[in-house]
């Protein structure tokens, strides 16, 4: 079985210094779980010193997609599906972390990955169950508050790891000096961003209108094929009952409702 293991550089939260991030730490330790014979560490993005430390958890190579950074998700998935990574094929299981930690990295990229593969995925899988048949597993997602509820996956799919795995290796020092990292300069058209994400916009707080209406001061009123004019007046009218409407004294627009 060959596994990809989606790499970043994370930024320590005490010293703010590049480290590796947790999560990817762990995926490691549970592609090694899962019985992967084949396991490539994927970064997109130029080479950098941080990820030699992946190396002595367990990885003897990484591929560095230089230019891969404009659209990761693109390069990472044009990786995967091309066959480039192992001799005899793709890959049948991509490990990430569930979460970034503050680098460049983003905790959307294993959804977006899954959707450009067209590819299931499994979120916050913390430990292997068992192996039901060849190509299935039953694995443990852990939930909040320490729940943990066991999830079915067929290969290939998209794993993501949370930092609460219980799959942590060992870090040898001797497994890092012999990793060998490779970088692949990579050619990607990126999206953009209106297009994938929508437009940005300043955050408005939402309005409260159930908490309004509990307290009593808006019951609303029923009308029955009502003039448009007189439906308008009588929505905004309701809508300052509940507060959600600036009283028309005090909103800073002149006040349309009466035309």
């Amino acid at each position: 079985m060959k596994a990809v293991i989606l790499l970043s550089i994370g930024l320590d939260p005490v010293s703010g210094r590049p480290a590796p991030v947790p999560g990817e730490v762990r995926a490691i330790g549970l592609a090694r779980a899962l019985g992967v014979t084949q396991m490539i560490g994927l970064h997109a993005g130029p080479a950098s010193p941080a990820l030699a430390d992946y190396g002595g958890y367990g990885l003897t190579r990484i591929i560095c997609l230089k230019g891969g950074e404009a659209d990761p998700v693109q390069a990472l998935a044009t990786a995967v599906k091309t066959h480039s990574l192992f001799a005899d094929g793709e890959p049948d299981l991509v490990l990430a972390a569930s979460r970034g930690r503050g680098g460049s990295d983003t905790g959307l990229l294993p959804y977006q990955l899954a959707q450009a593969l067209g590819w299931p995925i499994a979120t916050d899988v913390g430990a292997l169950i068992e192996q039901t048949a060849a190509g299935q597993f039953a694995l443990a997602q852990f939930r909040a508050r320490g729940a943990v509820r066991p999830v079915s996956i067929t290969l290939p799919c998209v794993v993501t790891v949370p930092e609460t795995a219980r799959s942590v290796p060992a870090f040898v020092f001797a497994r890092q000096r012999t990793m060998r990292v490779d970088e692949v300069a990579v050619t990607v058209h990126s999206v953009a961003t209106e297009e994938t994400a929508g437009a940005l916009r300043p955050y408005r707080r939402r309005p409260k209108l159930i908490s309004g209406a509990s307290k009593g001061n808006g019951g609303g009123q029923l009308m029955v094929n009502p003039d448009p004019h007189e439906a308008a007046r009588a929505i905004v009218a309701h809508l300052r009952v509940l507060g959600v409407l600036p009283d028309p004294d005090q909103a800073s627009l002149p006040d349309h409702s009466k035309d």
